[in-house]
């Protein structure tokens, strides 16, 4: 009895809820168009959680993250494709792969930061898009790489919106469960010590470099594994997928629903998944109407979505100004 009722006590009921919702909302939701975008969003998400890891917690500003979604995307497309390699393995190949390029980045974001340190990740974004690109014999260049197989489960093929909603947040509440995890740990208690002062930290003997690099390859990790899902899921992978309009709208979930915690990416990744959807008549001032609720969210909401719901209300400039004094 007493194990009975601390299961109905604290975070469980929330727990048994999203555990509900999880195994009933594809039979909610009739409508394949709206499964298909959760399901986007849900893909996404996982790399909003990535970025929140990196920027929110260590304060690493990247605006490359679509270069490693691009990379996992790539990565399991040519496994499955020329190798005939299965999805449960091209999906770790392909987080592995994105990891190898964050330390690749993470290395000389040790002597960067700020400005220099988001050019650095623009710089590197495009470089992927570009090889990409270019390298026809590989990536089939602009045309993409197409006919990328299905995932198989034994002898089960996933194949509907449905099928692909248990693979999609199955994969995505492992990641928030790691992520939450990872923030509670040392190492996050570490990177939010980073992100508040570096010298400090560094006087109190913490590797801050060597820190660093971990969040960036932690941060690819989560791209590449959303990628590799993305390839299956989409069962194509091109070039425009994996734009700069892309990492800012990455960026953009993660201002938005709360940079320094794991809910607010998914906060975020949905809000903003659904409202560029809705907003597809004004798919060329895109980029405009999220700078504007950007401009929004960090005047009115510095703590983002998640923080408004902590908190229940908005913050007037005023009170800010007075926090801040």
């Amino acid at each position: 009895m007493r194990r009975l009722k601390h299961l109905f006590a604290g975070k469980y009921p929330l727990l048994l809820l999203v555990v509900a919702g999880f195994v009933l909302l594809p039979q909610i939701i009739s409508n394949k168009y709206y499964l298909h975008m959760t399901n986007l969003a849900g893909i996404y998400t996982l790399i909003t959680i990535g970025l929140n890891l990196l920027a929110g917690y260590t304060g690493q500003v990247s605006m490359g993250q679509a270069g490693y979604f691009a990379i996992g995307a790539y990565t399991a497309a040519l496994l499955m494709l020329n190798f005939d390699l299965s999805f449960w393995l091209a999906l770790p190949a392909a987080a592995l792969m994105s990891a190898v390029f964050g330390a690749v980045i993470g290395v000389p974001a040790m002597k960067l930061s700020g400005p220099y340190l988001v050019l650095a990740t623009v710089g590197f974004g495009e470089i992927i898009r570009l090889v990409i690109l270019n390298w026809q014999p590989v990536t089939k260049g602009a045309a993409g790489l197409t006919g990328i197989p299905l995932p198989q489960l034994g002898g089960f093929q996933i194949l509907s919106e449905q099928d692909f909603f248990y693979l999609i947040f199955t994969v995505l509440l492992i990641g928030v469960y790691v992520a939450y995890r990872l923030a509670k740990s040392k190492i996050g208690r570490t990177f939010s010590a980073i992100r508040e002062d570096e010298l400090a930290a560094a006087a109190m003997g913490v590797a801050v470099n060597r820190y660093k690099v971990w969040a960036f390859i932690i941060s690819a990790i989560y791209a590449g594994a959303a990628g590799a899902l993305y390839a299956t899921f989409a069962g194509v992978a091109s070039p425009d997928n994996f734009t700069f309009d892309d990492s800012v709208g990455f960026l953009c979930m993660s201002v938005i629903g709360g940079s320094r915690t794991i809910a607010g990416a998914v906060v975020g990744a949905f809000m903003l998944t659904f409202l560029s959807e809705a907003l597809r008549a004004f798919q060329a001032y895109r980029l405009v109407i999220y700078g504007a609720v950007l401009i929004f969210t960090v005047i009115y909401m510095p703590q983002g979505l998640a923080g408004l719901f902590r908190s229940g209300k908005a913050a007037k400039p005023s009170q800010l100004r007075q926090e801040e004094n």
